[in-house]
């Protein structure tokens, strides 16, 4: 019910702007793309939980499935910010290009300003991508080398 109401608060907003509708309809996107994540991240933990006749390659196959979808994961927070950053840009061109266009006295130093943001938001956009991976592995990594290295065990033990 809630996500149906937003949906509609983000239509009826941005109902004079075409690119405002492509970015919210991409939010929208991106939102159910993380539910399906979360969701088989679930239904996979729930699976590594039940008994199973080969318990070996069953864990294994799930300790790979579940690592897939945190890169995914990630992949997914990477592309939601480029989307955003494309998005402003396509909104506010005009005004950009207005700025870089505009007579100097003092040389190219807006050119250099863009360049420096342009740089800046390319250097945000990794760090969210590094804290998110180390927020992963902080998460659920430590548990998967865990469980990884008790599998290794038990394998050359038989």
């Amino acid at each position: 019910m809630a996500f149906g109401l937003n949906v509609l608060n983000v239509l009826v907003f941005a109902r004079h702007s075409v690119s405002l509708q492509r970015f919210a309809a991409g939010v929208l996107l991106m939102l159910v793309v993380v539910g399906f994540i979360v969701y088989r991240r679930l239904q996979i933990i729930r699976e590594m939980e039940q008994q199973q006749a080969n318990l070996f390659d069953a864990l294994n196959s799930r300790i790979v499935q579940f690592r897939q979808l945190m890169r995914l994961h990630d992949y997914v927070g990477v592309v939601s910010l480029v989307m955003l950053v494309i998005t402003v840009v396509v909104v506010r061109f005009k005004d950009l290009q207005a700025y870089l266009n505009a007579p100097q006295s003092a040389g190219n130093w807006h050119l250099l300003v863009a360049i420096g943001v342009a740089l800046a938001v390319v250097g945000v956009i990794y760090a969210a991508f590094v804290v998110g991976k180390r927020e992963h592995q902080r998460r659920y990594g430590r548990h998967l080398d865990q469980l990884e290295a008790a599998l290794r065990e038990l394998e050359d033990v038989s």
